[in-house]
């Protein structure tokens, strides 16, 4: 009867030390029953190393998953046995297991024989069990990767000759303690659990801390209270939940950052949707996507109202095709495709384009480039500036319109489209029978060698008066015509 008391007085102090998470008993049954869970404690600079895959992978953590202590009372403890106990860990071998059984068997034989021991083996698994394992800094798990997570249940001493020599040479090997258990019952990698577990365990103790919001500057406990990822910045989940609200509202869903001066850190989409309405997540979510799309390289959105599906396209070519409606057009002017022919775009369009590609930052044109090809806004740059040089620098027939460049010589001009005279200075079409006359006319505002230097216009009068006929050179004669002209 003692023994029963004792017990029922070890679970109610336990009970009254430990919350629901850390302890399960199940006093009703017989002999009683329960688990412990119990975290060991870790240096700050902890990390988790593995090699897999030929890559070294490791991490910091603040905490490891627990080690399970399961245990039942024999109807004779504490009086005269100890309990039975099985010790369960996801990260440690079963010859570490075996080490810490003994390490609890040494305990209640030396020091607390005929005494309640559980919070004492709690203290050692916590307190001290990294310490007799040799684990300082770092815990190694490339031992999971180089057996396989199938053979962990059953990790024995022939396994030691595919361990790393830095964990196999460093122990002795002995006999494995059937207490000792090591846990491969959970899905994925054991790398991502220990990471999803410091996620959790971090959050745990957020939660349960007071905070101050850098906004309002109320006092929170953490649970009421967000924290953003990057920065850790704090702030009450009222304020940032009108703040969501609000930036959503006007559709700067990429500036849904940290409210603190400077800082970038961008919440996650878990805690957006948690502070948010369902309808402002919708609208977030789809606005997110259409951000990310429009970031994309090579991204085109079809130009049909009821299609506007997201197109990858070829950047050296200007056709795009859409999967979805079959519909094929113009990467620049989002018409249907027209081949090798140019854009019906305005000129007041092109020149827009133009002025802001030619004099935006490297942000605007490499955002210009994703949205138009970059092949297809150079050769529209280079046909505007050949347009402008053209412009500026030459004029149109007036017969035919075609552009005339003037380098040297008078302003008899010839088209070379045509074969029209005109005049360079007035545009005027100059009688093909004599297209020196426009000049010499007395009342004429047009000279005929306005524009050239000193020593050039001499040879060009004596040269173009005894053309005055319009007649070339190489067909001047001393025939009856001249003779009769003079």
């Amino acid at each position: 009867m003692e023994d029963h008391e004792a017990q029922n007085d070890e679970i109610l102090a336990l009970k009254s030390i430990f919350d629901e998470t850390q302890i399960h008993v199940n006093s009703s049954s017989h002999p009683i029953v329960g688990c412990i869970y119990v975290k060991p404690e870790v240096p700050s600079t902890f990390e988790i190393q593995a090699k897999k895959n030929g890559q070294l992978l490791k991490f910091r953590v603040q905490h490891l998953s627990p080690i399970e202590l399961h245990f039942n009372y024999p109807v004779n403890y504490p009086s005269e046995k100890p309990p039975n106990f099985t010790l369960v860990c996801k990260w440690l071998r079963r010859d570490q297991l075996s080490k810490l059984c003994q390490q609890l068997d040494k305990k209640w034989e030396d020091d607390v024989k005929g005494q309640a021991v559980l919070f004492e083996w709690i203290q050692i698994l916590q307190y001290e069990a990294l310490k007799w394992l040799e684990i300082d800094s770092y815990v190694d798990l490339s031992w999971v990767y180089m057996t396989g997570q199938n053979s962990r249940l059953s990790y024995g001493p022939s396994d030691y000759q595919q361990l790393p020599t830095a964990i196999a040479g460093s122990r002795s090997v002995g006999k494995l303690d059937s207490r000792a258990v090591c846990d491969n019952q959970y899905e994925g990698d054991l790398l991502d659990v220990l990471r999803e577990y410091e996620r959790i365990a971090e959050q745990l103790v957020f939660d349960k801390a007071s905070h101050t919001c850098k906004v309002c500057f109320d006092h929170r406990l953490g649970a009421n209270c967000i924290q953003f990822p990057s920065c850790g910045h704090v702030y009450c989940k009222e304020c940032m939940s009108s703040y969501f609200e609000v930036k959503i509202t006007e559709g700067t869903v990429n500036g849904l950052i940290c409210p603190e001066d400077k800082c970038t850190s961008q919440p996650s989409p878990g805690q957006i949707k948690e502070l948010i309405s369902p309808d402002a997540f919708e609208r977030y979510d789809s606005l997110l996507l259409q951000s990310t799309i429009a970031s994309m390289i090579n991204i085109a959105y079809c130009p049909r109202p009821q299609c506007q599906y997201p197109v990858s396209y070829d950047p050296e070519s200007n056709l795009v095709s859409c999967p979805y409606c079959n519909f094929h057009f113009c990467l620049m002017c989002k018409a249907t495709y027209h081949g090798v022919a140019p854009c019906k775009m305005s000129s007041t369009e092109k020149m827009k384009l133009f002025e802001t590609y030619t004099n935006g930052d490297d942000s605007t044109k490499v955002d210009m480039e994703k949205r138009y090809g970059k092949k297809q806004l150079i050769s529209m740059i280079n046909d505007i500036q050949a347009e402008t040089w053209i412009g500026q620098n030459s004029k149109p027939c007036p017969h035919c319109n075609a552009p005339i460049e003037k380098k040297d010589g008078c302003n008899k001009m010839s088209c070379p489209r045509c074969s029209s005279y005109f005049c360079w200075l007035c545009l005027t079409q100059l009688d093909p029978k004599c297209p020196y006359l426009h000049f010499s006319n007395a009342s004429a505002r047009c000279n005929l060698f306005e524009g050239l230097v000193q020593d050039d216009r001499e040879d060009a009068v004596e040269v173009d008066w005894i053309n005055i006929n319009g007649d070339s050179d190489d067909d001047f004669s001393e025939d009856d015509g001249f003779i009769n002209m003079l």
